[in-house]
């Protein structure tokens, strides 16, 4: 996999991680309201316009749902912001993107969307494994305050919980 990070983006548990998130059947599945919801809930909630529920798989970060209910996006893992933030068991926030060294090359940053604003909480199993995340994006920097932090959190948590009613029913 090409990295164009300055830093590794493989999680020291990278195969237990890829079979946790086999286990929730939710890569590549069929857009769903509850996660619709959620994502237009975030981009209110922390007034951004764009949010986003995704999954990291082995090469590629797959959109569950958007701000605008739409879903099946697919990012090459290498390039995707959120390979970075299932690194970090808490928040991962980038105020000013152009600003951090590991992110100047990115083309999410320095290219096409010209991205300055990234935040994501990550979704974490009740095994321990981080296997998607909960962010947020804007065009502008911005601050993002431990009370937004919180608001990002809590959604994490509501997605991880919506995740564990498909492991109930199997």
């Amino acid at each position: 996999m090409e990295n164009i990070f300055n830093t590794a983006i493989l999680p020291p548990n990278e195969e237990q991680r890829l079979e946790n998130l086999k286990k929730y059947k939710i890569f590549g599945t069929q857009p769903e309201v509850i996660f619709k919801q959620l994502a237009a809930v975030t981009a209110t909630l922390l007034k951004v316009p764009v949010a986003m529920i995704n999954f990291v798989d082995k090469d590629s970060v797959w959109t569950k749902a958007d701000q605008k209910g739409e879903s099946g996006r697919i990012t090459a893992r290498s390039r995707s912001l959120c390979a970075l933030a299932i690194l970090n068991d808490q928040i991962t926030v980038f105020e000013d993107a152009t600003k951090d060294p590991s992110l100047i090359v990115n083309p999410w940053i320095a290219g096409y969307f010209d991205l300055r604003f990234y935040a994501a909480a990550p979704i974490t199993t009740n095994e321990g494994f981080n296997i998607g995340a909960v962010c947020v994006v804007d065009k502008i920097k911005r601050t993002f305050s431990f009370r937004e932090q919180k608001k990002l959190e809590w959604i994490a948590a509501v997605v991880r919980a919506e995740l564990e009613k498909r492991t109930d029913i199997d």
